[in-house]
């Protein structure tokens, strides 16, 4: 299965990414990418945390996904923000 390109983003070049999780991450995730950045911010009675992180493809994005999923963590959203 071939990635699914998001317009104007080639699926094996860098882009921004912000992606939504349930739940309050700890600081420590930024370690896991370069220029990684996470804010915890409340919708409703819900702790969200918003990672924003430029990954070099969509393989290394999979990674991420993957290492969120592995946490047991709820992926709310993922979204491409710009090419880089």
């Amino acid at each position: 299965m071939t990635p699914r390109e998001v317009p104007g983003i080639p699926a094996h070049s860098p882009a921004l990414y912000e992606i939504r999780v349930g739940g309050a991450l700890d600081e420590a995730w930024c370690e896991l990418m370069v220029g990684m950045s996470l804010t915890v911010i409340s919708e409703g009675s819900q702790a969200v945390t918003v990672i924003r992180v430029v990954v070099p493809d969509q393989a290394a994005l999979a990674g991420l996904l993957d290492a969120l999923f592995r946490l047991n963590t709820t992926v709310l959203s993922v979204e491409a923000l710009e090419a880089k």
